[in-house]
């Protein structure tokens, strides 16, 4: 009995050990997340900002070989990146109209720097998430609390949903599988778990 208890106090705190990396690498994540949301803020404004110049030297970039417009539906490449089409934008406002027509790739990009601040925050969101569940596990008695169970479930039904609004409905499907699988093994670990406190 008391090697079965000490064996068990090694496993927990081996999960413990591997929560505490888990929550390292989840915060370094999800500070790298926080200034790349910020970085893209910035160059977002900082385009916009710039307006009418910009497009003119996204104009002389294309004339020197930078910039080269492809043939993906009026599409062009920066650095062998594909970016949008700037005259598929348009708008009911005339003020913003008029800015589309005067500065199309200024906003096109600073759209595109905005959408990727947006992504950036939600993985940030996410990643601290990810590490309040590692947080979490590393300081209850074990990984099979209702505490815990709750906070996971949480966790990966905010990831599914997101998958399943950004990246389709396959991966949000998938995801949401998975959320179960997991669900049902940390019921049935919280379940062995009230067994054994039983026993003792």
């Amino acid at each position: 009995m008391r090697r079965k208890v000490m064996n068990e106090n090694t496993k927990l705190e081996n999960i413990r050990k591997s929560c505490n990396v888990g929550e390292k690498v989840a915060n370094v994540f999800c500070v790298i997340a926080i200034v790349g949301c910020v970085f893209a803020l910035v160059a977002g404004i900082a385009i916009l900002n710039m307006g009418r110049e910009f497009d003119d030297k996204v104009e002389a970039a294309s004339v020197s070989g930078n910039v080269t417009f492809g043939n993906t539906l009026g599409g062009f490449k920066l650095l062998n990146v594909d970016l949008s089409d700037p005259s598929n934008l348009e708008s009911d406002i005339p003020a913003v109209q008029e800015a589309i027509k005067d500065h199309p790739y200024s906003i096109s990009f600073s759209i595109s720097c905005f959408g990727l601040a947006i992504m950036a925050a939600i993985m940030a969101a996410m990643t601290k998430l990810a590490g309040s569940v590692f947080s979490l596990i590393r300081k209850e008695d074990n990984p099979f609390t209702d505490k815990v169970i709750k906070r996971v479930l949480a966790v990966m039904i905010a990831l599914s949903v997101i998958l399943f609004f950004t990246s389709g409905m396959g991966q949000g499907i998938l995801c949401g599988i998975l959320t179960w699988v997991v669900y049902t093994i940390l019921d049935y670990g919280k379940m062995l778990q009230v067994q054994s406190d039983e026993t003792l």
